[in-house]
């Protein structure tokens, strides 16, 4: 059940957002256990022309592609007893040099992989060549948390070599089961105008719009295990109301509960950030919201996406933005997360 009051609060505080420039609009959805409520404001393109946000507007999610598609791909194959946590990584890519570097190490950002790879002056073969050349820190191996692009790059490689096709396993296995018919990788040609832009991108020399803005995953082709969904605000009520359920949607088990409990469990404990499987969970070091439950998970994407969950009390908050466009130097957003949070799980009974 939503607070009339603190709901309408939350929506003006969305427009008060989006006239201040802090993004240019917004679409956001806030759930319970039974209802949702979704809405946006603004604008979706500022640059070269205005257009007003409309209801079903596909939004590039950047980084929440680790939680949304890869995070559920790398469960499913561990539900199916193709790997586990502490599979080593070499054994299923060969060009994989370290023995230690575990499935856990990527999915907890702990391998002591670098975070990121500058890639503008590389070919696909050159980048995939930069990622397995990538060494691993030992001083910061199981001992420091680094959100790690390379190692959602690397799960991503793992899918692929395991099943044929990453993009293709999620499609089938996640976003069908899931009814999210507006979610993939490298959006045709006829849908691209209901994408909403991001930024001017130097390398390509344009505005991106129906293209992944992450360098890396452009260069991958627009399927990586890091970067390059698209998907709108309705087919990801779809995937957070499977989370709010216990892995169930419309009758059918797509993640089992045990796995709901593993992916959103402390997996870094006393180390330097809170770590699930994937995700961020709430703990002394990670503040995703004062009003979240216990067991409360959070992922964001660059382009100014984010999804929030706490289990305990089965609320959720989508929000969607394209706060890079035109800039990715406005980064207003990023200190704001936390209020926005605090008002819209208040804004749920």
């Amino acid at each position: 059940m939503f607070i009339k009051e603190r709901v309408e609060y939350l929506e003006n505080y969305i427009i008060s957002l989006c006239e201040n420039q802090t993004f240019p609009g917004a679409a956001f959805v806030l759930m319970d256990e039974k209802d949702s409520y979704m809405k946006c404001f603004g604008k979706s393109q500022l640059i070269p022309t205005e257009e007003n946000l409309i209801d079903n507007a596909i939004y590039d999610l950047a980084s929440l592609t680790k939680v949304i598609s890869t995070t559920t791909s790398i469960m499913m194959l561990m539900e199916q007893g193709v790997l586990h946590l502490d599979t080593p990584v070499s054994d299923i890519l060969p060009r994989y040099k370290n023995n230690k570097v575990t499935i856990r190490h990527l999915l907890t950002h702990t391998s002591g992989h670098d975070a990121d790879i500058d890639c503008k002056e590389m070919n696909k073969e050159q980048l995939i060549d930069a990622v397995f050349n990538n060494k691993v820190n030992d001083l910061r191996f199981e001992k420091q948390v680094l959100y790690s692009d390379i190692g959602f790059i690397l799960l991503g490689f793992i899918i692929d070599a395991l099943t044929g096709s990453y993009e293709k396993f999620a499609e089938e296995n996640v976003f069908n089961k899931l009814n999210m018919t507006d979610t993939f990788f490298s959006p045709k040609d006829e849908i691209k105008g209901l994408c909403v832009p991001t930024e001017f991108c130097k390398m390509r020399n344009k505005i991106i719009k129906g293209m992944v803005h992450d360098e890396k995953s452009y260069v991958l082709g627009g399927v990586a295990g890091h970067a390059g969904l698209f998907s709108t605000a309705g087919d990801l009520k779809n995937f957070a109301r499977m989370y709010l359920n216990d892995g169930e949607f419309n009758g059918q088990t797509v993640l089992s509960k045990q796995t709901i409990k593993l992916i959103s469990k402390l997996h870094t404990e006393g180390l330097n950030d809170d770590r699930g499987l994937g995700w961020w969970v709430k703990g002394k070091n990670a503040a995703l919201c004062d009003f979240a439950g216990d067991r409360t998970i959070y992922h964001s994407g660059f382009t100014g996406t984010s999804i929030i969950m706490d289990l305990v009390n089965k609320k959720a908050f989508i929000l969607l933005t394209n706060r890079i466009h035109p800039s990715r130097d406005n980064t207003k957003l990023v200190s704001l997360r936390r209020n926005i949070h605090n008002i819209a799980l208040t804004s749920i009974k």
